[in-house]
């Protein structure tokens, strides 16, 4: 390697096949090693040699602290928190995407500024978004909640509190029927039978579907430390379930649903796999993962099993949609059976 005279740059000299050597000029600086075409004194040269500098400008200027009490400095401060490192990986992910919003627009701003009027208009700028509008007084929220616990934010202080929600329009999730069950499973590949046959006798979201391992599984029972909420379960097996995971274990362990191939599925992946395998199926009609939880709380309350039996399982709002689905489905099946009763 040559020393070079213009700044974060090096030379590399090396030897052609003919005997000759020649010298490769790159970029160096922090993070960023490149090449850098041609050499000093040919316009592109300088032309990159310049867009890199520009940008580590801009990455230095990105990478400056906060003003202190500002509401960049509080998420900072929260962030960097005990009470955030507790949370899950993904409700972390959640936090810094939605912290981005909210600096954007009012980072900059004292924190002890900002008013309920400020949050209200912050939620409203994403009004066609509702989920992602409570997102961001959530997050405002907590934050604020947290300052004054750390005595950072004065008593009672919290202008994202009373601020209500943007009502959304009902989305309504379709719960598999037995018989769609049973269509689906007939006609599924194998690994769209795994990610279902897990869904429907745990009630267990995409993302704990996603890092079940073998090792969890003994055969009786699986164990689950929800993504969500952290809390870990011991779901029975359904001796179904048992049967099918008994035929497919590896003997290598790892994560329980791969693909064909043998990689594991992320969340992602598994919607996309049981979207595409619904797809395929000419008589089934469209079907997402998440109404098999409804379906598994409904088969849980039909067979016996306690509220506070499926609570466990499937959580409590969850179990409240599945009962408003099941009660709408035995009284549909009510009036038909009194209907061909009369006919």
């Amino acid at each position: 390697m040559v020393r070079a005279e213009i700044p974060y740059t090096f030379v590399v000299r090396r030897k052609l096949a003919n005997g000759k050597f020649k010298d490769y000029w790159r970029f160096r600086y922090r993070d960023t090693n490149c090449a850098l075409p041609g050499e000093p004194g040919d316009p592109e040269f300088h032309a990159r040699y310049g867009e890199l500098l520009a940008r580590e400008g801009r990455i230095a200027e990105a990478h400056v602290e906060p003003e202190a009490h500002t509401v960049d400095w509080l998420l900072n401060a929260y962030f960097a928190s005990p009470e955030f490192e507790v949370l899950a990986d993904s409700s972390k992910k959640d936090y810094l995407e939605t912290a981005e919003r909210i600096r954007r627009t009012i980072g900059h701003e004292r924190f002890d500024t900002i008013t309920k009027q400020v949050v209200i208009t912050l939620r409203n700028l994403h009004k066609d978004k509702p989920r992602t509008a409570h997102k961001i007084k959530q997050l405002l929220s907590r934050v604020y909640t947290w300052g004054e616990d750390q005595t950072i934010v004065a008593e009672n202080f919290n202008p994202a509190a009373g601020v209500k929600k943007i009502k959304a329009k009902v989305k309504h999730i379709e719960v598999w029927s037995q018989e769609e069950i049973d269509l689906f499973l007939a006609n599924c590949d194998p690994v769209s039978k795994t990610i279902v046959m897990l869904a429907y006798y745990t009630g267990q979201r995409r993302q704990d579907i996603a890092t079940m391992d073998w090792k969890d599984y003994q055969g009786k029972i699986i164990r689950v430390r929800q993504d969500k909420t952290g809390e870990p379960l011991m779901i029975p097996c359904h001796p179904k379930l048992k049967e099918h995971l008994d035929s497919i274990r590896s003997a290598f362990g790892g994560p329980i649903v791969r693909s064909a191939l043998g990689r594991p599925l992320d969340a992602n992946a598994i919607s996309s796999q049981i979207n595409r395998a619904v797809a395929k199926i000419d008589a089934m009609p469209h079907r997402s993962l998440h109404g098999l939880r409804y379906a598994a709380a409904g088969t849980l309350e039909a067979v016996g099993c306690t509220v506070a039996q499926i609570i466990s399982i499937i959580g409590h709002r969850t179990f409240q949609m599945a009962m408003q689905y099941a009660s709408q489905r035995r009284n549909a099946e009510a009036a038909i059976a009194l209907m061909e009763q009369k006919a």
